[in-house]
């Protein structure tokens, strides 16, 4: 995220002055001061902004307001208005490109002012008043599938929709055939073999909407690449990411309300929360899943200390498999935006690992763990001391200097995609690390960090 405070006082006045434009022009004309003068600070902003970035992308992710790669995560009364307004519409990527006028930043005003909101809604009136420097980052991107590696992100995408019908039919008070779930987890294991990074790449996504869905699927890929680098056969492979796909199954039953809540929980909320395991294990029980399943989505919340919940003594503790869920499912919680907590870097998620191990994680997967995806994972995007920006592809070779994909220059204009960079050669010259960002905030995704 970006640490420069003037940046972040233009991203705060963007937001304040849209919203209060917002606000006013559904009292006064457009051409009111107190609509067209506070629509002019926007532009002001945005002009600013523009010396150094070709657009700005405002949106949402998580259920929190971003600008760029700046996320309000302490809020105000006007950024919660403008999240209001941009989820009302089911926006989450709004682009404003270099050479927006005035006016067209006028009309963008007015749109987001109509009471009947809808992506289609918003589509239809932005064509209708011609408003080409505005739009939906999607209309940027433009990547043609074909070129994508479209084996492992098919399974991907078919994964999600799989989880999010599970979700849907259990809800109903259904149980889904466990052979779905296992014919995915096949199609991942079928990838394992082609491409492990590109795996893990995309364990890394995080611009999905629906977040539990995407979790599901993340921890499955993240457990089956671990139990995989711990020299597990291919049956306990299979157990553990089938377990770690299912982990979550059971927050179905628990009120939505309380899994998205976005302030601290009750007493009595928080037991409903630690009641999900055991409706995990109730449902796949009911799907005809083995004992070890059973035993491994129980236990993902179990610490080895015989701490956790569901509360059980050491002797009954949680089993290997839901130990090494207990690790990739807690790695890939704390590293993803949510509207009620900043997401950790890779880099303090290993340390939380860390400083779990012999008392909340197990010692053995914490360190098959960290061997495995590095200080820097793939998929993390990371700046350079050069302040350019790329996106790992490879991790470093027993704690080694990783692989980039560059993204971004040192002037904030794209680099050629096909352009890599190994920071252990020669190429680096003296370039490291110097901080982590969020790659969903930028227009490079896992998807297209291979093509």
């Amino acid at each position: 995220m970006t640490q420069d405070p003037k940046q972040i006082e233009r991203y705060r006045g963007i937001i304040k002055f849209l919203d209060n434009a917002v606000r006013n022009i559904a009292l006064y004309p457009p051409e009111h001061p107190s609509v067209r003068g506070v629509s002019k600070r926007v532009f002001d902003f945005l002009v600013e902004t523009f010396e150094t970035k070709e657009d700005v992308l405002i949106g949402v992710i998580n259920g929190v307001l971003y600008v760029d790669d700046y996320l309000f995560y302490e809020t105000t009364p006007y950024s919660e208005n403008i999240l209001k307004v941009l989820t009302g519409f089911g926006i989450d990527d709004l682009l404003i490109r270099q050479g927006v006028t005035e006016d067209e930043l006028l009309k963008l005003v007015g749109i987001l002012k109509v009471k009947e909101r809808s992506k289609e809604t918003f589509l239809r009136l932005i064509e209708q008043d011609e408003l080409t420097h505005i739009g939906l980052k999607s209309f940027k991107m433009g990547h043609d599938e074909k070129d994508l590696p479209t084996k492992s992100l098919e399974t991907y995408r078919d994964a999600i929709n799989t989880m999010t019908e599970f979700f849907s039919v259990v809800g109903d008070g259904q149980l889904p055939p466990l052979t779905e779930a296992e014919n995915l987890v096949e199609g991942f294991m079928d990838n394992l073999a082609d491409n492990r990074s590109l795996l893990m790449l995309l364990s890394g996504l995080k611009g999905y909407d629906a977040y539990t869905y995407q979790h599901c699927v993340n921890v499955g890929i993240l457990a089956l690449l671990l139990a995989e680098k711990e020299g597990m056969d291919e049956k306990n492979i299979k157990w553990a990411a089938l377990a770690g796909m299912m982990h979550d199954i059971g927050k179905v039953r628990v009120p939505s309300e309380i899994i998205n809540k976005p302030g601290g929980l009750t007493l009595r909320e928080w037991e409903a929360v630690k009641s999900h395991p055991l409706h995990s294990a109730d449902v796949l029980r009911g799907m005809g899943g083995t004992d070890g399943l059973v035993q491994a989505v129980e236990g993902h919340h179990m610490h080895i200390d015989g701490g956790g919940y569901p509360v059980r003594s050491k002797v009954e503790g949680p089993s290997k498999i839901a130990q090494l869920i207990s690790v990739v499912d807690v790695y890939d919680a704390i590293t993803t935006v949510r509207a009620y907590k900043k997401p950790m870097s890779p880099v303090e998620a290993i340390t939380f690992l860390e400083n779990g191990r012999g008392t909340r994680f197990d010692p053995h997967h914490v360190d098959a763990f960290i061997a495995m995806v590095g200080a820097y994972p793939p998929g993390a995007m990371v700046r350079l001391t050069s302040n350019e920006i790329g996106m790992v592809v490879k991790a470093g070779d027993q704690g080694g200097k990783p692989t980039l994909k560059m993204v971004i220059d040192e002037k904030g204009k794209p680099f050629d995609l096909e352009q890599d960079l190994d920071l252990s050669g020669a190429d680096a010259h003296g370039r490291v690390i110097a901080a982590v960002v969020d790659p969903v905030l930028y227009d490079i995704s896992a998807e297209v960090a291979f093509a």
